[in-house]
């Protein structure tokens, strides 16, 4: 009885991460069978360190991702994945802006049941976990008006957690990144559309996996219709990860117009063992 004791205690701190906390970490180090036309969990790169930087391919204007530090968010160790400002910049300005964050970023910040979707807010932070089965974010840090000091960045969880990346990526798969069913239902979905398309960014020219992202949301709390978001697209590397993306900024207003972001240059620590 005290050597199973032992071994279960032994098994726990194993599966710890910082703070003790459980860690989903690590559990994609060895590559899977039948990976041919496949993109999985260890081809996209999350190890803290890492930082790609996109440029707008219209306005020259750029910002960094970051993987940097963790955090506990419902007992789970997260990754924190930091926005970095739009430059070039003003001097003495404030230099976040709604950059789409790789993500539906009109619907981010909630008031009661609704998204505050007639005007996204500046994302600062996201914190995520990957398995081999996803890539889940969880929470977010954003920019709010302050009325007594001008900004602050107030943390909140998603609810549900986003499905961002669903493992492996292969033409074909469809999954939910989130729903929303309370009020005004609102549900974003991805698909795989296409595999060996080849694109030449500023960062390099690399073979991708084209993913189109959905959005859907009713015209009520009891719609009679749903609308449609022209999708947003995004064309993914192994082992490098997203290196363009292109959405209709505004996607829940009628304000619709065309942003792409491309990769301009990365940083990944590696090996790639997240």
């Amino acid at each position: 009885m005290m050597k199973s004791y032992h071994l279960f205690l032994l098994l726990f701190l194993c599966s710890c991460g910082d703070e003790g906390l459980i860690d989903p970490h690590g559990e994609t180090s060895l590559p899977p069978l039948n990976t041919i036309g496949r993109l999985h969990a260890i081809d996209f790169p999350t190890d803290t360190g890492s930082a790609w930087t996109y440029i707008n391919v219209d306005t020259d204007e750029e910002f960094t991702l970051r993987v940097e530090g963790t955090r506990d968010v419902g007992g789970t160790t997260h990754r924190q994945m930091t926005v970095s400002p739009i430059s070039p910049s003003e001097p003495d300005q404030f230099n976040y802006r709604a950059v789409d964050h790789l993500v539906a970023n009109a619907f981010y910040l909630r008031f009661d049941t609704e998204f505050a979707d007639v005007f996204p807010l500046p994302i600062f932070a996201t914190y995520f976990f990957k398995t081999p089965q996803a890539l889940v974010e969880s929470a977010f840090d954003i920019f709010l008006p302050d009325p007594p000091t001008g900004i602050t960045i107030e943390h909140y969880k998603h609810f549900p957690p986003r499905r961002l990346w669903d493992f492996p990526l292969k033409v074909g798969k469809k999954w939910v990144v989130f729903e929303k069913t309370a009020g005004i239902p609102v549900e974003v979905t991805r698909y795989v559309v296409e595999k060996d398309v080849q694109v030449t960014v500023p960062a390099g020219s690399y073979t991708t996996y084209v993913v189109h992202e959905e959005v859907a949301y009713g015209d009520s709390p009891e719609p009679s219709s749903f609308l449609i978001s022209p999708p947003a697209i995004y064309w993914v590397a192994p082992s490098i990860g997203v290196v363009q993306y292109r959405y209709s900024r505004y996607r829940a207003t009628e304000e619709l117009f065309s942003e792409t972001f491309a990769l301009k240059s990365f940083h990944l620590p590696g090996p790639n063992t997240d």
